[in-house]
């Protein structure tokens, strides 16, 4: 798999990140395959490759992306929400507070279907895990407008939120 143009050895770095992978998901106890994790890193090192962006160490680079996945993938596992009927079985939450809580989620949803696709963008990449410096690789726009249109969305649904108070 080596790429005699740019001086990649993909495999290498693949198996660099498989067994980061393998040894955070055996620490922390998750079912999840490292395979996945080790793909997913290749395709975000291909995209920032693509976009134009200047990365010293390879290896060190994958570490990283490798490392934030696999805290995403985590945190993703630890968050997940228990199914709406467990929810509502077993909640002793009112009906009023259950149907303001599905409005006040509406009223997010609207505000994010409101916001320009750019910044949707910027929010579903650094969702799935992606540093700023990679967001800004990928989507070709300098580090500080990345936080900045960020900054701007996230206090656009905090303000809604706020409101329903």
């Amino acid at each position: 798999m080596k790429d005699i143009n740019s001086g990649l050895d993909l495999e290498a770095l693949r198996q660099t990140a498989l067994i980061l992978a393998k040894r955070f998901f055996k620490a922390t106890g998750l079912r999840n395959d490292p395979q996945d994790v080790a793909q997913e890193v290749l395709a975000r090192f291909w995209l920032a490759l693509k976009g134009g962006a200047e990365i010293r160490s390879q290896e060190a680079w994958v570490t990283r992306v490798t490392k934030n996945l696999c805290v995403s993938i985590f945190r993703q596992e630890r968050n997940k929400a228990p199914s709406p009927l467990s929810v509502s079985i077993c909640s002793e939450e009112s009906a009023s507070s259950i149907i303001e809580n599905e409005e006040t989620l509406k009223k997010v949803h609207k505000a994010l279907t409101d916001m320009p696709e750019a910044t949707l963008r910027l929010l579903r990449l650094k969702s799935s895990g992606m540093s700023l410096d990679e967001i800004a690789c990928v989507t070709g726009r300098p580090k500080g407008s990345v936080k900045t249109s960020m900054s701007i969305a996230r206090k656009q649904i905090i303000s809604i939120l706020k409101s329903e108070r």
